[in-house]
């Protein structure tokens, strides 16, 4: 995480976020006789970078991330800084699984464990996309969920509470079948600016002037390029039972994220 005088930043995983946060780290890099003074500890920084082991709701999902790892949680934000607003990225949730289906970091990292994963697909990391689906939104859900769930609920619902919820386990077990996130929101989640992946260039800009930061300083986050894209080898990946399993399973965040929900061709 990122935390600025301004706003902490928590970064979602295949949103974005690297780039967002690069263009922060730029803004805030201190040059000339700021940048020595704070070498010598006569001037504190206005950004602080926190790498910390991440927060899950199980032990078995824990041991598959390193410690060092960019994607802290607002569970883990310094107290002195909770009363901060906070920023972050959100992405469409279709766009985002056939991404991180690409990307392949569960590949190398597979939950629970590579033992498991080779005993649901003998093939394994050489699976095709249904069997990622099947395997992202079935299989590894009891070893990413806390006990005691009363609904079904989505890996990616899982991960955006468990990333910003103010106690994620009191939020997870909360859920029931008529839940609805939007009226509960200031129950279970702090302030947050949630910026588009899509737009993202003209809205962390916009942000930014509104937090008061000089629009000269600011003016290069219009043109910056995109950072750790993946290029497709498939055109289409969803079909359209897949997309309505994905718009069920994934129900909670859609309340929050009504402009991601298409209905399914």
């Amino acid at each position: 995480m990122l935390i600025t005088d301004k706003f902490t930043m928590l970064n979602f995983p295949k949103t974005g976020s690297a780039f967002a946060r690069d263009a922060i780290k730029r803004l805030h890099r201190s040059t000339g006789l700021r940048a020595a003074l704070e070498r010598r500890g006569l001037m504190r920084s206005s950004l602080q970078e926190l790498l910390m082991k991440p927060y899950f709701f199980t032990d078995t999902q824990g041991e598959t991330i390193p410690s060092n790892s960019e994607h802290g949680v607002y569970f883990q934000v310094p107290l002195e800084h909770r009363g901060k607003p906070v920023v972050t990225v959100m992405r469409d949730p279709a766009k985002r699984l056939v991404s991180a289906y690409e990307f392949r970091s569960w590949a190398k990292h597979p939950v629970p464990n590579l033992e498991q994963a080779v005993h649901w697909f003998p093939a394994f990391p050489e699976i095709s996309f249904e069997e990622f689906f099947r395997m992202n939104r079935e299989l590894t859900l009891p070893y990413i969920q806390p006990e005691g769930m009363q609904v079904q609920v989505g890996p990616l619902t899982t991960q955006f509470i468990r990333m910003y919820a103010h106690d994620p386990v009191k939020t997870m077990l909360a859920l029931r079948g008529d839940t609805d996130l939007r009226t509960a929101y200031d129950q279970h989640f702090p302030k947050i600016h949630f910026l588009h992946t899509e737009n993202l260039n003209q809205e962390l800009h916009d942000l930014l002037l509104q937090f008061g930061y000089p629009s000269n300083k600011i003016a290069f986050i219009l043109e910056k390029q995109k950072m750790n894209t993946t290029s497709r080898s498939r055109n289409t990946y969803l079909t359209p039972e897949m997309t309505s399993r994905l718009q069920h399973s994934e129900r909670f965040f859609y309340q929050l994220f009504p402009e991601y929900l298409k209905k399914p061709e």
